[in-house]
């Protein structure tokens, strides 16, 4: 039997508030109240000690004529910097945000080859983002919380180390990349699976749009991978160690087809991914995602060729979201990656192979990029970290 401790209820009640804060601020202590079913008694005490962390701020509302004017509380925005990094084949991508999710400073750079050359390119970024966030007048100027997002499976070992295995980056594999980091900058640093930082990422932006999406599955088309995210109930699946769930990409679907990077054959995403569908159009050219965008619009211009490229590769696709479907009944199936460029010919396809005739799972392309949710993701779990531990680290000015 477990049960809960006295600072176990106030840690859950304390993130409860920092939440709402987050999601609808401002709010005023009776509005923290009604929303939580906390006694009010005890939202000031959560508010107060918050207050001193220098989390929270209050400021009197303004425009109300009659009455007690309630006082407003909100995020203290330049209290706490995070740094959101998105770490990609070819390009990597980082960003310094405020608690509020606010980007006060980027910075992007080719991905080394090694672990060790992308860690001192990191570095540098790091000076430029909290350099620039001076310039910005920004009151802090170090980050209490760094999450990268990383296309691949991480493997935490009983020593506390947390290597990762990627296969489009293949020296990077078994480096423990999270020591590496927070021994340079001296951060407390998380790595995470980009597909379920992106999925949450997607959760967040729907939520914003006032959508609901509760349960559903984040599907990621990349240049050389598929990549997936499971929510359910509002909360990312990660498995029952937390190394990986949804790994759809490597699900075989022919045992006797081409070599994967994983080692095995057949696996979906060697169907699926972009430079696939490039090779059936083009076997002379090498993928680019230049040219796979002229591809996608030739297939949009009705081209012959590029529309009977597409159909194929959506055969493939039905398959797998058909198995996806049928093994967890998700809500919706959220599509991103380039190939959403061409929806409508996409969902004709799929509309016809593979499906029950009682399925109901909607197919729903995100209009927004896919690396844009991943680093929105980072940032997002990076601050969620700093939120629910309600522990930041004392801000001194970068190196």
């Amino acid at each position: 039997m477990i049960t809960a401790k006295p600072q176990t209820v106030r840690h859950v009640n304390r993130a409860a508030v920092l939440d709402l804060i987050r999601q609808h601020q401002p709010l005023s202590r009776a509005d923290l109240a009604r929303l939580t079913g906390i006694h009010r008694s005890n939202i000031s005490i959560i508010v107060e000690e918050l207050q001193k962390k220098g989390l929270l701020r209050e400021e009197r509302s303004k425009g109300r004529a009659r009455g007690r004017t309630p006082t407003l509380i909100s995020l203290n925005r330049g209290s706490v910097f995070v740094l959101g990094v998105n770490l990609r084949r070819t390009r990597t991508t980082m960003a310094l945000a405020s608690l509020d999710g606010h980007v006060e400073a980027s910075y992007s750079f080719e991905t080394p080859d090694t672990p060790e050359a992308f860690v001192q390119a990191l570095v540098d970024g790091y000076r430029t983002v909290t350099r620039d966030a001076v310039d910005l007048k920004a009151s802090a100027r170090s980050v209490s919380q760094m999450v990268v997002s990383i296309p691949g499976i991480l493997d935490q070992t009983s020593d506390g180390k947390s290597t990762i295995w990627t296969p489009g980056l293949e020296k990077y594999s078994g480096a423990d990349l999270a020591s590496m980091l927070r021994k340079q900058l001296g951060v407390p640093c998380l790595l995470a699976n980009n597909a379920g930082i992106g999925a949450m990422a997607a959760l967040h932006a729907a939520e914003e749009r006032g959508a609901q999406a509760k349960d559903f599955v984040f599907l990621v088309i990349g240049d050389v991978g598929v990549g997936s995210g499971v929510v359910i109930h509002r909360s990312l699946y990660s498995g029952y160690d937390a190394a990986y769930a949804g790994e759809v990409g490597h699900t075989v679907i022919d045992p006797r087809g081409p070599i994967c990077n994983c080692g095995r054959r057949g696996c979906w995403q060697l169907y699926i991914c972009d430079t696939a569908t490039w090779k059936r159009y083009n076997r002379k050219l090498e993928f680019t995602p230049a040219r796979f965008a002229g591809f996608l619009d030739a297939v949009n211009q009705g081209s012959p060729k590029a529309v009977a490229v597409i159909k194929e590769m959506a055969e493939y696709l039905g398959l797998g979201i058909s198995n996806i479907a049928l093994t967890l009944n998700p809500e919706r199936i959220l599509l991103a990656g380039a190939v959403t460029a061409v929806w409508p010919a996409l969902q004709k396809e799929l509309k016809s192979v593979f499906f029950l005739p009682h399925h109901h799972a909607l197919i729903q392309p995100i209009d927004v990029p896919a690396d844009s949710l991943f680093l929105k993701g980072a940032i997002e779990r990076a601050i969620d970290m700093v939120l629910s531990a309600s522990n930041v680290r004392s801000l001194r000015p970068a190196a």
